[in-house]
């Protein structure tokens, strides 16, 4: 799993980062535009009210449950295994499909086409060739999105 910190100070994030690297979650503070991220930690620096995020969150600041949306978790600092595991528990559940509250198509099918890719490599242990013709592509346009996606094929 992937989680992006959005607007987190750096206290904050002193405090997030080890606990998500210690369950094995990829910290990403700066997305790249084709990189993508399974949630989002917000911080105190955003104002939470004002924000639309297009995937689960969990905002580190207390905050109005009433309107709350299914995705979205207040869980304040500091963090006790009692209260986060439950809420990394859903989300690693909940299905990769669109979500009810609207989708970015784009994302989406990176998402989707990235994953393709990385299962036909490692369905041809890392042969690049054999790859593109399970996904009937050309060689070099394999390459290339490979390149996009910054998939390496030694990890297969």
């Amino acid at each position: 799993m992937k989680a992006c910190l959005v607007g987190v100070s750096q206290e904050e994030s002193q405090a997030v980062a080890p606990i998500l690297h210690f369950l094995g979650i990829e910290v990403v503070l700066d997305p790249q535009q084709d990189e993508l991220v399974d949630f989002f930690v917000v911080g105190s620096l955003v104002d939470v009210t004002q924000l639309s995020l297009p995937l689960p969150s969990i905002w580190l600041q207390a905050h109005d449950e009433s309107d709350s949306d299914s995705t979205v978790w207040c869980c304040p600092i500091p963090w006790r295994q009692e209260q986060i595991m439950p809420i990394l528990n859903r989300l690693a559940e909940s299905p990769n499909m669109p979500r009810a509250q609207g989708v970015n198509l784009n994302v989406y099918v990176r998402h989707l086409e990235s994953l393709l890719i990385r299962h036909a490599l490692s369905s041809s242990n890392g042969v690049v060739s054999q790859a593109a013709n399970l996904l009937q592509i050309q060689r070099t346009t394999l390459i290339e999105k490979m390149r996009r996606y910054r998939i390496d094929k030694s990890e297969f």
